[in-house]
């Protein structure tokens, strides 16, 4: 992957209704910032060579000195090449306004706090919960692009983030199910993830997530020793950014324990001339889920459960 060039252009609005400050592009949609929360205009991203993947890091000037609950976040890029805008929180701060490809190392710092995959989707957290970032705690942007054309691109990101009003919250808590060690031959080919978990979970929330590529998803569960299909999906372009759902009302959710499985089986055809890695390509299954119990978010990878 060739890195891109990167214009450090960054806005944090907040309460007012004629933003200034960066230089976006015509095809951005810019909505007023927030009235209780912030806003953030990421750096345009040039030079954007077909054919390649591109996730960029874009530290904010947000950094909150008290624990701090957002309620929702709306998401906008340029499309294409956008494919998703994430909000994340560090610890591990870096200077305001250091935008780079993202490494390892950085995404291993980054706490999960919201994700918006398509333009004016609305994230909000439903009944009392919320996404809950700590004191010291830096916003960080993730801004995700796919050039799948024969075209040099560019694009940018922004990202509404709404805080909480005063009251008594609980934090919704993020998992994924995948393998980012996945590669696609050319032609069509499957692959299978099987996550079994090691502890309880209370989910409000389940997606499935593919790419262009997918042609089906089945995800299932086995809990205490019984499988239930939650989703069987012909895979549709579109659903890249609007995938089926599972919700439930946080007060009844989908309860799975310690020891329960969550398996995934995707399918391709990959009709490009080339190998097909993760982040062009993917196969996952997203869930949020009522952290009362404080876990914080996980991920599981390949059958092996870290923090994301």
């Amino acid at each position: 992957m060739r890195n891109s060039t990167l214009g450090f252009l960054l806005l944090i609005g907040c309460g007012t209704s004629e933003p200034t400050g960066p230089e976006t592009l015509p095809d951005l949609e810019v909505p007023p910032p927030p009235d209780n929360g912030v806003q953030v205009i990421t750096p345009i991203v040039r030079d954007l060579q077909p054919g390649t993947d591109y996730e960029i890091c874009t530290w904010t000037d947000s950094i909150v000195d008290v624990q701090t609950d957002i309620r929702s976040t709306i998401g906008f890029q340029t499309e294409p090449p956008g494919h998703h805008v994430i909000l994340f929180y560090t610890l591990d701060k870096q200077p305001p306004g250091t935008s780079r490809v993202c490494t390892d190392t950085d995404m291993a710092s980054f706490r999960y706090l919201s994700g918006n995959g398509a333009n004016g989707e609305l994230n909000a957290a439903p009944g009392d919960l919320v996404f809950r970032m700590p004191p010291g705690a830096q916003l960080v942007v993730n801004h995700h692009y796919l050039n799948a054309s024969d075209q040099v691109l560019e694009g940018q990101a922004l990202i509404n983030v709404n805080y909480a009003d005063d009251g008594v919250y609980t934090p919704s808590g993020a998992t994924a199910i995948v393998d980012t060690a996945i590669e696609l031959p050319i032609g069509r080919s499957t692959h299978d993830i099987s996550c079994t978990l090691d502890r309880q979970m209370k989910f409000w929330y389940f997606i499935p997530h593919m790419h262009r590529w997918g042609t089906n998803i089945t995800v299932d569960t086995v809990r205490s020793g019984e499988k239930q299909r939650l989703f069987d999906t012909v895979w549709e372009e579109s659903f890249t950014f609007h995938p089926p759902e599972l919700r439930q009302d946080p007060a009844a959710p989908m309860v799975m324990n310690a020891g329960d499985k969550i398996e995934i089986h995707c399918e391709w055809n990959n009709d490009t001339d080339k190998v097909l890695n993760f982040g062009f390509e993917m196969c996952v299954g997203f869930g949020q889920f009522v952290d009362d119990a404080g876990l914080g978010n996980l991920a599981c990878n390949n059958g092996s459960w870290g923090t994301f």
